[in-house]
């Protein structure tokens, strides 16, 4: 799905826009060829520049673009483009007709961005906003997957599940052969879509964590979520931080408590490389933001995907969960599936064939959750 020059992070946090903004400066000022997206309402990221909305990807400054994605007009041709590729049962759904149902606004922002790397950016920084509408974004085609096999009993792949089949609402074979064709075959493609678009050897997520009690509550929930739903999640930026003046005055109450949330997101997230993103008055010069974005110009570490199956003959699935909260994790299995329950998120995720219909145990090393065979 995206180009294999492309390198993709993707912010999300409160802060989110001023880490992507000052990241895609400090990019673009060492000469690579680099994309700031937004795909937040407000394009805080347009606001932060002192520069216009961009409909499509627009130059602002050397070796740096802008493209701010606009629901209402870009929806109707990512639609279009979709709908070639995924063929749909039913009468054909105008674009201009969609209603903007939670999750899949940002879904097809995605998608759209895609087809703007293929510009040949070296370095594509994307501000995602909310972690909560990013991670419900993500699940859409968890929840596509769950309600085909529920209404009508459709499963993996070309083929179907007996167990499925019996307890289906709507039994498939009430549907016109080709109808279920059609919806099997749109089931996979989302799912093979949202996963070509989190390819871990290509795409990295940060969490921006707001320096206060809040901000790290939200961390202890976002930060293994992110993995959950398949995001490479590379580092913790948290921020913005007031200077420490090291002497008494009016803000000193809030620089020692930004002090114990750094203290605590190292504590708690040891794997995970810790950045920092300073307070700053806005619109800055794009000097300004690459000077502060230099120290978020965190390279890229391989490692294992965030989700992970084990070999053939020794069954497994493994899941980071960097820092989850042991009252936040409950795991239970349904049929073939097994439900991850993480605070208010739950994701459905297929177990591995050897492992269904078997008793199966939770075993937890460090942040890496493993379900295997008991």
């Amino acid at each position: 799905m995206w180009p294999t020059t492309s390198q993709i992070i993707i912010f999300s946090g409160e802060a989110s826009a001023f880490a992507a903004t000052a990241t895609a400066a400090a990019s673009a000022t060492k000469g690579q060829y680099t994309l700031l997206a937004s795909l937040t309402p407000i394009h805080a990221c347009a606001a932060l520049l002192g520069t216009t909305l961009a409909i499509q990807p627009a130059t602002i400054a050397p070796s740096l673009d802008l493209w701010t994605f606009n629901p209402l007009v870009d929806l109707s041709a990512t639609w279009d483009e979709l709908r070639s590729r995924v063929r749909l049962p039913g009468p054909p759904i105008d674009g201009n007709d969609l209603p903007l149902l939670p999750g899949l606004e940002l879904f097809l922002a995605v998608y759209r961005l895609a087809v703007h790397a293929r510009r040949g950016y070296q370095l594509i920084c994307v501000d995602a906003g909310s972690p909560d509408g990013l991670l419900r974004a993500l699940a859409v085609p968890d929840t596509f997957r769950w309600l085909m096999r529920q209404l009508f009993g459709l499963d993996r792949g070309p083929g179907q599940s007996s167990d499925s089949l019996a307890r289906a609402a709507l039994p498939a074979n009430l549907l016109p052969f080709e109808q279920i064709g059609q919806m099997q075959e749109a089931r996979v493609q989302f799912e093979q879509l949202r996963d070509a678009a989190l390819d871990p050897t290509r795409v990295r997520a940060r969490l921006v964590i707001r320096p206060d009690q809040a901000g790290l509550r939200a961390a202890t929930l976002y930060a293994p979520a992110l993995p959950l739903f398949g995001l490479n999640l590379d580092a913790l930026i948290v921020g913005p931080l007031l200077p420490d003046s090291g002497t008494p005055d009016p803000l000193s109450a809030l620089i020692q408590e930004q002090a114990g949330a750094l203290s605590a997101v190292s504590a708690r997230w040891p794997n995970l490389p810790l950045l920092r993103l300073p307070l700053s008055s806005t619109p800055l010069e794009i000097t300004r933001l690459a000077a502060i974005g230099q120290d978020l110009l965190y390279p890229p570490v391989p490692k294992p995907p965030p989700i992970g199956y084990g070999a053939p003959d020794h069954a497994s699935l493994s899941l980071l969960l960097p820092g989850v909260a042991r009252d936040d994790l409950s795991i239970s299995v349904s049929g073939d599936e097994l439900i991850v329950s993480l605070g208010t998120y739950r994701r459905h995720l297929l177990l591995p064939p050897p492992l269904r219909g078997v008793p199966i145990r939770a075993t937890r090393e460090g942040d890496r959750l493993t379900i295997q065979r008991r």
